[in-house]
This record gives C-alpha cells, sequence and structure tokens, in this order.
C-alpha cells in the first residue's frame, strides 16, 4: 500500500469478555482463538485498507480494557478517537445494560464522533438474550448504526470496521 491519504483512530469499547479483541483479530488476522487474556488498559493495532471514495486508509485501532479498574483512563484513550464500535455481547444482558456509560463516556471525550453498536457471539444462537430487534431500537434511540457480528465465525466483522471507517472519512471530509 502506498503511503496513507488518511489515518483514522478507532477505539473499541465495552465490558470485559464481549470479545473486542477476537473482533480486532479476526479483522486484522482473519483468525479467531478460543482464549484471549484479557485486554490490560488498551491493545494499539494497525490494518490499513482501500475504501471505496477515499482511497487507501491507515486505521489505528485502540482496543480499550472493558475492567471497572480501567474507567479512570477512558479519557485518554479515547482522546483523538475519529469513532467507536461499542461492543455488547449478544448472550449477556450485563453487557448490554452497561452501554449507556460508554456511549456517555465516548460522547464527553468526542462528541459526534460515530459510533456503531456491535453486538457480538452471534453464533451462539442458543443463548441469545437481546433480540435485534432491542438493539436496533436502542440504536436508534441513540443515534447509533448497527451490526450483528460473531468474531467466531467472522460474521459482519469486516463490514463493522468498513462501514465505521466510512463514517468517519464521511464526517472528516465534510469538514468545512
Amino acid at each position: 500500500m502506498t503511503e496513507a491519504k488518511y489515518i483514522i483512530k478507532i477505539t473499541l469499547l465495552g465490558e470485559a469478555n464481549v470479545g473486542k479483541t477476537s473482533l480486532v483479530y479476526r479483522f486484522i488476522e482473519n483468525k479467531f482463538r478460543e482464549n484471549y487474556k484479557s485486554t490490560l488498559g488498551v491493545n494499539l493495532l494497525k490494518k490499513d485498507m482501500n475504501i471505496e471514495q477515499y482511497g487507501d486508509v491507515s486505521a489505528q485501532i485502540w482496543d480499550l480494557g472493558g475492567q471497572e479498574s480501567f474507567k479512570s483512563l477512558r479519557k485518554l484513550y479515547l482522546e483523538g478517537a475519529n469513532g467507536a464500535l461499542l461492543v455488547y455481547d449478544v448472550t449477556n444482558i450485563k453487557t448490554y445494560e452497561k452501554l449507556n456509560d460508554w456511549i456517555k463516556d465516548f460522547r464527553e471525550a468526542r462528541d459526534a464522533a460515530p459510533i456503531i453498536l456491535i453486538g457480538n457471539k452471534s453464533d451462539l444462537t442458543n443463548q441469545i438474550k437481546i433480540t435485534e430487534d432491542q438493539a436496533m431500537a436502542y440504536a436508534d434511540e441513540n443515534n447509533l448504526g448497527i451490526i450483528i457480528t460473531s468474531a467466531k465465525t467472522g460474521q459482519n466483522v469486516e463490514e463493522a470496521f468498513i462501514e465505521l471507517s466510512k463514517r468517519i472519512l464521511d464526517q472528516i471530509s465534510n469538514y468545512p
């Protein structure tokens, strides 16, 4: 890839164990592992992409630890973020109930930067607790995009990162 025309910062937000790290590695390496160690603080990764209408884009991906103990660092990590994938586990209601906290923290730091809600672990069909309809209503209420994914199968993972990148680039290119 030639030098990137755009460099964007994407953050992955959400409670611990919702699959943020699995999503990132599925996107970057197209691999899935059953066991990742919990992210301590933040994990920084990079992916170069070619995005229709925009050309070469370099995405800096910040995978934030979801544990409560890292909450005090969130503001620092969110500095300069162009957008976020806000991840919850479709089989775990607690991760869904905490979404408002994540949105609040992100909006305080980044105001109108785009957020896409990600319902992860869709492959666990018999364990789903939050329906797609519930999630869509929540996304509408909070002005979020929404994509249902499975890091395990790869379902919609690349689409989620590409869609967020397009929204970020649309917003950047519309600034006066």
